[in-house]
Parts: C-alpha cells; structure tokens; sequence
C-alpha cells in the first residue's frame, strides 16, 4: 500500500470544495434569501398570512396569502432591484385595485389546490358593500422567479395572482386614522378560511 503524504490528503480533501463555492471569488456577489433581506422580509412578514389546514389528521394543505398592499410592491421592487437589477414596478395588475399573491401546496400536489376551479373554491373579500369576487385569478407558472420573494414557493405548490375590484389600501399605514381591515375568505369542501390584515 503506497503512503499518502498529509497535504496531499488535504488537498483532495479540499479541491472539490473549493472548486465549488464561488462566493470566494471577489467579482460574484450571492443574493441574499427572502428571509435574509431585512427591508423586504419584515414588509412581507406584515403582508402575509398562513394557514395550515388539516382535516381527518392528515395536512390536506398550506395556504399562504400576500397581500400586495402599496408598501409591499414598493419593498417588492427594491428586492427585484437587488436580486435581477430591474427597477420595475411588480404586479401592474395590483396597482390601483386589491390584489393577493396565493401559494396553495398540498402533499402530493393534487387537483384540490386549483384555485381557478370555481366549483371546488369559492373566493372572496369583504368590502362595506358586501362581499366581491375576484375579477382575476391567474395561475403564476414561472416558479424560478417568484422564489426568490416568496418562500413558500416549492415545487409542489400552485401560485396564483388574485385580483378584486376595489381599491388598494395600505392596512398596516400608520398615517391611517381609521384603519381598515382587509378580510380575505378562501372556502373550498375541506374548509373555510378567513385571513384578515
């Protein structure tokens, strides 16, 4: 049996390692999580809610709702600035209206997370004249660029932009006098789900 010297064990050690972490090198900068961007994380923190729905002892799914409030689309663009160097403004849909970004995952990703399926899901919001339904609700498909800014994003999960004719409010605006509550409801046969921001 041949005799391996030390540095040369630590070297084949330590090749593959170093062939592979390209943060070292001084021209690449590695973007930061979602979670790790302080600016953007406590703006989507504030815009979020989640809810894990079980029925029978079994996760029948997890719902996660952003609400795409006038802060959070300008904290929005700040990040795709800092991860893409495009400045521009995200969810043109959302502008002047309310609108959510929904992730719906299911274990074994089945059709009980189709949001566009108005026989299995019924979704409103609550407005001082009664309840609205959407006038848009569009599945998302391009998973690589919603995960850098939605964590709940996997590969089983459905993505869906949601759209109501009413106007944008900031709820979490300390300038507000009154605040308003946004009530968002989202029911389909397993339950019933009510977010409130």
């Amino acid at each position: 049996m041949r005799n391996i010297s030390g540095s040369a064990v630590l070297f084949a050690l330590l090749w593959p390692v170093t062939s592979c972490v390209s943060s070292v090198e001084p021209d690449i900068d590695l973007n930061t999580s979602a979670v790790e961007d302080q600016p953007y994380y406590s703006e989507l923190t504030k815009a979020t809610r989640e809810r894990t729905i079980f029925k029978d002892f079994e996760t029948r799914y997890i719902m996660t709702a952003t609400y795409l409030s006038p802060e959070f689309r300008a904290a929005f663009a700040g990040r795709l600035e800092r991860v893409y160097k495009r400045g521009e403004a995200g969810f043109q849909e959302a502008t002047t209206k309310a609108g959510f970004f929904v992730t719906l995952n299911a274990p074994g990703g089945d059709d009980r997370i189709d949001l566009t399926n108005v026989h299995h899901w019924t979704v409103l919001l609550e407005s001082k004249d009664g309840p609205l339904k959407p006038v848009l609700i569009k599945r998302i498909d391009d998973k690589v660029r919603w995960r850098p800014f939605f964590p709940g994003v996997t590969h089983w999960s459905s993505e869906y932009l949601v759209i109501f004719d009413t106007p944008s409010v900031d709820a979490n605006s300390a300038q507000m006098v009154a605040k308003t509550a946004i009530h968002l409801t989202l029911a389909n046969a397993d339950a019933k789900v009510s977010l409130t921001w």
